[in-house]
């Protein structure tokens, strides 16, 4: 909340992206008074788990993403396994 207030002060409002961040957008409105900060940050939850299901399904379906479980019985061959996919040719 201080970070938005401090950002406020110096235009976020003004801005066409930074002020709709999540967060940002929810904490504006409780400042402004539409909202209490626990209606924030409720709807600072929920976008954000929105947020991320669009980003997983996005990144399911792009070919160029490959997932590291990290639920791997040797966790030192995480690095390795990494590498690998930064080391070979990128393909669209």
């Amino acid at each position: 909340v201080d970070e938005v207030r401090a950002l406020e002060a110096q235009g976020l409002r003004e801005g066409r992206t930074a002020s709709r961040a999540l967060g940002y957008q929810q904490v504006l409105a409780a400042l402004a008074g539409a909202c209490t900060l626990d209606e924030a940050r409720a709807e600072t939850v929920r976008a954000t788990k929105r947020f991320a299901r669009r980003q997983d399904s996005w990144f399911r379906r792009d070919p160029r993403v490959h997932w590291l479980s990290g639920g791997v019985a040797d966790r030192t061959e995480l690095p390795r396994l990494a590498l690998s996919l930064v080391e070979r040719p990128v393909t669209a």
